[in-house]
């Protein structure tokens, strides 16, 4: 029986790359297209991509057919190019960042094996796959995650390349480096250079490596990098008077130094918000900091140290804080996580075992607490009690599966068998997945009442090409994509609202209000009062309820509602 087991083992050890990576793509992609696009950040970024089909204007990012130029165009080329191989929609929008979080746990498992050994790379991917923060925005359309791509594949690349004596490979890891430094820059700006870069400075100081610049061909490097920075940025600069003064100084000094961008919040926001995102292996981090404290800091962990260390210093340092700022540095608290995960089973099997389990039960927990809001609605927060009622199956089959993992676990121990490393992983596998396929769910039954989907379903029917669609006093970011305007939503607002859709580059400098292809598209309150009485086009408003009373003159028709937003017609 244990020369059976023995060998049913080590079948299963030589399996467990696969099961990893099999698991990652099945668990990125599982129901990628089923939750509607979040406000606003998902709505807004899925709409620049189609208005550069729409526009033909590879150059200028455009929301609402308005130039908005806060961010670079990198971004939103891969959601087109997406586009056009799948077709407009919430499954191709989000494909790029569900693609660009499979390529980091492709990156982080090849570099953390080739430094710390099989073990290490296995839990290392598994642990980035599936920490809260990390499996959320994988299946978001923001820039965070092809940005933290870019900037590990970078860091792997640098690592690797100043370590290695095979030429003809260091020439291809320094391609590869300075090409995502080169990618990153074209996502958000200077941070894909200045984050790596601490890290390389700090650690070619600390670790007294100089020479190994000499090994990286730094000139025809920084040639490349300009070669394929520039032209996008002189472009923009060149349609766009001060374009380039205000993206290098104000989006990043000014976001970093002043409060200006509304974004304040205190110096301890980044460990409340770590410790959240990086949920449920936080739990496993109370285990690990004995057995971190009396290890020595040797070359390899003092790099991947810097690399979670010196990004979150500077993001806590900034006066402008988003919770996603912080995810560049996920990877590298994997692989810690995982040096000691592996570490410490070696030296206290049991320890590790109960440190993993609180992995999976924790979620449990959580889930039970849902589960118990179908009986009890009173105990869940009211701004997700609608959603949860459509996942009622999903809740209890979820709750079902852990009470079985639970059970299997409990009767090993009173049968006294212990899984071996393998197994334990596949149990681990096993139950994450489980608590991730339900987090998706969660997610797609709560996009419902945090997307303009809905409501522009309500409008779909009654708009012809000459209907002029109004947003008035409120703003949908979504409403456009999911439309498919062929034209600027007509957006009403008071004088001081215009920052909101114009962005900062307007907003912040006091230029003067660009106009779209087909006139002017934000309109103050009397501006479009006068409109109303005079307007002959059709249109199709929408309205808080609680603004209703500020539209004058003909009464329109009520055509539909959702949530606090109402459709109006007129005639």
């Amino acid at each position: 029986m244990r020369a059976g087991n023995a060998a049913t083992t080590e079948r299963l050890d030589r399996w467990l790359p696969s099961i990893l990576f099999a698991a990652a793509t099945f668990i990125l992609f599982y129901q990628l297209g089923t939750a509607a696009l979040f406000e606003r950040d998902e709505g807004r970024n899925a709409e620049k991509a189609r208005e550069i089909l729409l526009l033909r204007d590879w150059v200028t990012p455009h929301e609402n057919f308005h130039p908005v130029l806060d961010k670079p165009i990198f971004f939103y080329w891969l959601i087109a190019f997406s586009f056009k191989l799948f077709g407009v929609s919430e499954w191709a929008a989000r494909f790029p960042s569900a693609l660009a979080a499979l390529g980091c746990v492709g990156v982080i498992y090849y570099f953390a094996r080739s430094l710390w050994g099989r073990w290490v790379a296995l839990w290392s991917g598994l642990i980035l796959l599936t920490n809260l923060e990390f499996f959320v925005l994988a299946r978001v359309v923001i820039l965070d995650m092809p940005l933290t791509f870019f900037l590990t594949l970078a860091l792997c690349a640098f690592y690797q390349a100043g370590h290695t004596d095979n030429v003809k490979w260091r020439m291809a890891l320094c391609l590869l480096m300075y090409s995502a430094l080169a990618a990153a820059t074209l996502i958000k700006g200077l941070i894909g250079i200045v984050a790596p870069g601490m890290v390389i400075f700090f650690y070619l100081l600390l670790s007294k490596r100089w020479s190994v610049l000499r090994r990286l061909y730094l000139i025809p490097g920084t040639l490349l990098v300009l070669a394929l920075v520039l032209p996008w940025y002189l472009e923009a600069g060149a349609r766009h008077e001060g374009y380039l003064r205000y993206f290098f100084w104000e989006e990043h000094f000014g976001r970093f130094a002043t409060t200006e961008f509304d974004r304040t919040e205190p110096w301890y926001y980044f460990i409340v918000v770590g410790l959240i995102g990086f949920f449920p292996w936080s739990f496993v981090l109370p285990f690990l900091v004995s057995q971190f404290r009396t290890q020595t800091v040797d070359d390899k962990k003092l790099f991947v140290i810097l690399w979670a260390a010196l990004p979150f210093l500077l993001f806590s340092l900034s006066r402008a804080k988003l919770p996603h700022y912080i995810l560049p540095i996920f990877p590298a608290l994997a692989v810690l996580t995982a040096a000691e995960v592996v570490s410490l089973y070696r030296d206290s099997a049991h320890r590790v075992r109960l440190a993993l389990s609180l992995t999976w039960i924790a979620p449990g927990l959580v889930a039970f607490y849902f589960i118990g809001g179908m009986a009890w609605p009173q105990i869940l927060p009211a701004a997700i009690r609608d959603g949860l009622s459509s996942v009622t199956e999903d809740r209890w089959l979820y709750g079902a599966l852990l009470v079985l993992l639970l059970a299997f676990l409990v009767s090993l121990q009173i049968l006294r068998q212990t899984e071996s490393h393998a197994q334990r992983y596949v149990i681990q596998t096993f139950a994450m997945l489980m608590s991730l396929a339900f987090t998706a769910r969660l997610m797609t039954a709560e996009s419902s009442f945090r997307s303009a989907k809905e409501l522009a379903g309500r409008a779909v029917p009654i708009i012809t090409p000459a209907t002029q669609v109004v947003l008035y006093d409120t703003y949908f970011a979504g409403m456009t994509f999911y439309l498919r305007s062929q034209k600027p939503l007509w957006v009403i607002t008071h004088n001081k609202g215009n920052r909101t859709f114009l962005g900062n580059y307007y907003a912040l400098s006091n230029r003067e209000q660009p106009l779209t292809r087909w006139g002017k598209a934000i309109l103050d309150l009397d501006e479009f009062h006068e409109e109303w009485k005079s307007a002959k086009q059709p249109m199709v408003i929408f309205v808080k309820k609680k603004r209703l009373e500020k539209l004058v003159g003909e009464a329109p028709r009520v055509v539909g509602a959702f949530d606090e937003t109402v459709v109006l017609s007129k005639p």
